[in-house]
């Protein structure tokens, strides 16, 4: 058997394996890899010692050293302390506060796991719209469509986006010049849909006292060491060409500094954080490697080429940025982002194009592609299985009468984002 034949057999298996969700996505790309490695090297395409290359290792430490830093932002106590502070300010407002919270979660979601966020954030709604008298439920489902939106934020705020801008070595401030004004855009539409969410206080109010934010902390010299670590992180990340160091080698450092002065136990920051995903993109960096010397992945560029390259660039790279959030609302959006990563570098290299509209095509539509169903998005899924523990049903049609409308037109609107964008040149 041909080696593009017996690569293309593993990439369909890989897919539908991915697809079906039989077993979890990090051991799919660790078969994937071991599939790769192993024809490979008996086809002859590389050796042993391409491998590690192959893994793109600089990319994966970087990742890895991001999750720690979230992780002990997270478990520092900055989320509920901020949230029950606003709330306390805010006083008895029921939809001044679900306001609050829906911003809140996208502004944390820049910094730190969206998973995290939804688990905290959707703890501190559930509990402020029982002593308010609200229903938290869809207030909670529009804060996990935002936690996508908050994943746009910063070059550091999703898996996505951080594997584009580590592979393309995209400025960092250049990086936030596009994507700043788009989660305000997209943040300003979810927001224009709350007033149909009818967020007013009802009888089922309990005459209990918003918590004091200070209970949230168990340790503030932690809280604040935290803080302090990862601004300075986000300002080496800023300057890392003047400090002439990589971002690996930064974040890796900062990871081992939350480690020695954040005052909080290592192994809690271990325990809970994602090791599935820097596993998942390694295997997933192998894997492509294979697809890309068995010659897998030029047959697919081969016919995805004309949506780039016979279009014109104002409609080709919102045309992909759809396709990448179609795809995404059914698979996973890191290996939807790990494949098409190299199909568009090089097509627009030998195009002599513009490879940026593009990766922001990517970027965009990795993030907001997830919404478009309950299981695209672990956000979404995992707000839904909170309010199931809680007692709430929510129905996947339930979801898509209220969510889909918002994650449409949010879409939507990156797309026509996108396309001003590259109009102009600022991209």
């Amino acid at each position: 058997m041909e080696p593009q034949t017996t690569f293309s057999i593993i990439f369909v298996a890989i897919i539908l394996l991915l697809m079906a969700e039989i077993e979890h996505r990090a051991l799919v790309a660790m078969l994937a890899a071991s599939l790769s490695v192993y024809f490979g090297v008996a086809y002859g395409l590389f050796g042993f010692h391409d491998v590690l290359e192959m893994l793109n290792f600089d990319v994966v430490l970087f990742i890895t050293s991001v999750l720690i830093l979230f992780e002990s932002i997270s478990r520092s106590g900055l989320f509920d302390f901020i949230g029950l502070y606003m709330a306390r300010k805010i006083g008895r407002r029921p939809f001044l506060i679900a306001l609050m919270l829906v911003l809140l979660t996208t502004i944390f979601s820049g910094i730190s796991a969206n998973i995290m966020v939804v688990l905290l954030i959707g703890g501190i709604t559930l509990r402020l719209a029982k002593a308010l008298g609200f229903d938290g439920r869809k207030v909670i489902l529009l804060e996990c469509i935002q936690t996508d939106i908050g994943g746009i934020l910063l070059p550091i705020s999703s898996i996505p986006a951080l594997i584009i801008v580590s592979k393309t070595g995209m400025d960092f401030m250049k990086y936030v010049q596009v994507s700043l004004p788009l989660v305000v855009i997209l943040t300003l539409l979810a927001l224009a849909y709350m007033p149909f969410l009818r967020i007013t206080g009802g009888e089922s109010a309990e005459e209990v006292e918003i918590d004091d934010p200070w209970k949230a902390v168990q340790n503030p010299t932690a809280l604040y060491r935290a803080l302090v670590i990862f601004i300075l992180f986000l300002l080496a990340i800023i300057f890392y060409d003047k400090i002439g160091l990589t971002p690996a080698y930064i974040a890796f450092f900062f990871a081992t500094i939350t480690f020695m002065l954040s005052g909080i136990d290592p192994d809690e920051i271990f325990r809970h954080v994602d090791w599935s995903i820097p596993f998942f993109v390694g295997g997933f960096f192998v894997f492509i490697g294979g697809l890309e010397k068995s010659g897998v992945l030029e047959n697919i560029a081969h016919n995805i080429a004309p949506i780039i390259l016979n279009m014109n660039v104002l409609v080709g790279a919102p045309l992909l940025l759809l396709i990448c959030a179609l795809v995404s609302a059914v698979i996973d959006n890191i290996p939807v982002v790990l494949l098409l990563y190299p199909i568009v570098r090089d097509i627009t290299l030998k195009a002599g194009i513009s490879p940026y509209p593009f990766y922001w095509a990517l970027i965009i539509g990795g993030n907001l592609g997830g919404r478009l169903t309950t299981f695209g998005s672990p956000a979404v899924l995992t707000g839904i299985r909170m309010l199931e523990r809680r007692g709430v049903k929510v129905s996947i049609g339930e979801y898509l009468k209220f969510g889909l409308p918002v994650a449409l037109s949010q879409l939507a609107l990156g797309m026509i984002y996108l396309s001003i964008l590259t109009m102009y040149g600022l991209i």
